[in-house]
């Protein structure tokens, strides 16, 4: 008996089961769904965000007394791409080659970007020596984050497989020959698949605005079935299975009523086990249940945490060959000897660099102190800041049509803490400005923001605002009085980039004289 959890990433939530596999069937012992509710749901699994929801994981694990486990996790429908491919009929060790090659050549993704493996299907009479697979390919980023959000839960990755094929290794059986169709829902959409004997023969997304409105889940879902036909004409779908607890009044299978061509019946993943789980959560752990029952029933059919890979046969050919190459071997192993002059000169060669090594060593032990007096003096010069450069983009900032006329430019340095010899910037700037009007003033607090580097590097400006000085009686059309200050930080004289165009204003007017 093997135990395991399995995980559905779902972008509406994490559902976790944990179980055991033995005897061909798995068995559900306890259930966690993480979603929006009393709490924040995990967010959309990225690189950035894997290990926030791994960490938040395991703390949730640990809450419900769930215990660790080699991890199976199924990523959605919209997370790989699936081709169904034909090809010749080859042996075994060269069938994963071949598979490669020929969806490689199918899909625009570069082959370094992504991860493939592939689900084979049962050899058809009909199809003679050609044989089909269903190739699954995904990012190796998305893959990647899968990783990283078990390692940071504290969990061993086992599997790593697409929903569609843990739904049909859970869904209920159907009679030989024929498809049925297995509908998994949430609020934000969800997914539509055919499974036939067991295979995943048709997959797609079903869109968050399809799943609300009852009329157009019903069209999707016609469509489906339809597309599924025209493309196999001899296995039509014979029922829509929808995984949602049974005893459900108005679920989404009373949704689509009688508005199918087949019927819909309704199948509960967690039948028999996690009674604690509430009915509206019930059918979306039909990824995480099939999961372990996929696992029961033998391999997954894809898992792109071991994907299937050429195999090399040992023939009595290649015994031969290897054969032949030991007694080369010892034929030529007096080269062993060349060899051995080879590598005594290599050895002295190489103690004349470590000794030209040691007199740079020293060298450099030598300059250390004059290192130390220059870095001094940078740090000394980066305390200060180039007010004429300031001066002239400050003037550059101010808006067009003689909006504002600066009255005083000051610039005081800031004090560097004595415990520790920082700044919290090297000067407060100040520039008290009479303006027309309010929007004048605020423009120029905007663009002193704007100057600062995008991508979150380090701010030339810190605090930028305006203050409002009040109004000056008489002062003609510049009679609001504003102070705009900003903390500045140190920049060399080719960070200033302005180019400005601008005339001075007239002369005939300015502020008034102070009293």
């Amino acid at each position: 008996m093997s135990r395991y959890l399995a995980i559905d990433i779902d972008p509406q939530g994490l559902f976790v089961v944990a179980g055991t596999v033995r005897g061909g069937a798995g068995r559900v012992e306890q259930a966690l769904a993480w979603v929006p509710g009393n709490e924040h749901g995990p967010p959309p699994l990225t690189a950035d965000t894997a290990k926030e929801i791994g960490e938040g994981l395991r703390d949730r694990l640990k809450a419900a007394g769930i215990a660790p486990a080699p991890v199976l996790v199924a990523v959605g429908r919209d997370k790989v791409i699936l081709k169904e491919l034909r090809y010749p009929a080859v042996p075994p060790a060269e069938e994963p080659a071949l598979v490669r090659f020929q969806a490689m050549k199918e899909i625009t993704e570069n082959p370094d970007d992504v991860v493939l493996d592939y689900a084979p299907f049962a050899p058809d009479a009909a199809a003679g020596a050609e044989r089909r697979a269903t190739a699954v390919v995904v990012r190796k980023d998305i893959f990647a984050a899968v990783q990283a959000l078990c390692a940071a839960a504290g969990l061993k990755l086992a599997a790593v497989t697409p929903r569609p094929f843990a739904v049909a290794a859970g869904s209920p059986r159907q009679t030989a020959g024929d498809a049925v169709a297995v509908l998994t829902l949430g609020p934000k959409g969800g997914e539509f698949t055919a499974v036939r004997g067991g295979e995943v023969v048709f997959a797609r997304s079903v869109p968050a605005q399809v799943v609300g409105n009852d009329a157009l889940l019903r069209s999707e879902v016609r469509r489906n079935l339809t597309v599924f036909s025209g493309q196999n004409p001899d296995h039509a779908v014979r029922a829509v299975h929808v995984a949602e607890a049974d005893d459900r009044l108005g679920g989404w299978a009373a949704r689509l009523g009688d508005g199918l061509p087949v019927p819909v019946h309704t199948y509960d993943p967690l039948a028999g086990a996690a009674a604690d789980v509430p009915a509206d959560l019930r059918g979306r752990f039909a990824g995480a249940a099939g999961l372990l029952a996929g696992l029961a029933a033998g391999p997954l059919p894809v898992n792109f945490a071991a994907p299937r890979q050429p195999k090399t046969e040992i023939t009595a050919k290649r015994q031969l060959l290897t054969l032949a190459a030991l007694v080369a071997v010892l034929v030529f192993g007096g080269g062993g000897l060349l060899g051995y002059v080879l590598l005594d000169r290599a050895d002295r060669r190489a103690g004349d660099l470590q000794a030209r090594k040691a007199d740079l060593d020293k060298t450099l032990a030598d300059l250390e102190p004059d290192r130390k007096r220059l870095d001094a003096a940078d740090q000394w010069a980066g305390r200060g800041v180039n007010y004429l450069d300031e001066m002239y983009d400050m003037t550059d900032r101010f808006p067009a049509g003689d909006q504002l006329r600066a009255t005083k430019f000051k610039g005081t340095a800031r004090p560097v803490d004595a415990k520790t010899g920082k700044q919290d910037a090297q000067a407060l700037l100040e520039v008290e400005v009479g303006a027309k009007n309010a929007d004048a003033a605020a423009a120029v607090v905007s663009a002193i923001e704007r100057d600062n580097p995008a991508g979150g590097k380090a701010k030339f400006y810190v605090g930028s605002k305006k203050t409002i000085g009040g109004l000056v009686p008489g002062g003609g059309a510049f009679n609001q009085l504003f102070t705009l200050s900003t903390l500045v930080h140190h920049r060399d004289p080719a960070g200033y980039t302005r180019a400005p165009a601008f005339s001075p204003p007239p002369r005939r007017a300015a502020l008034p004289a102070d009293e």
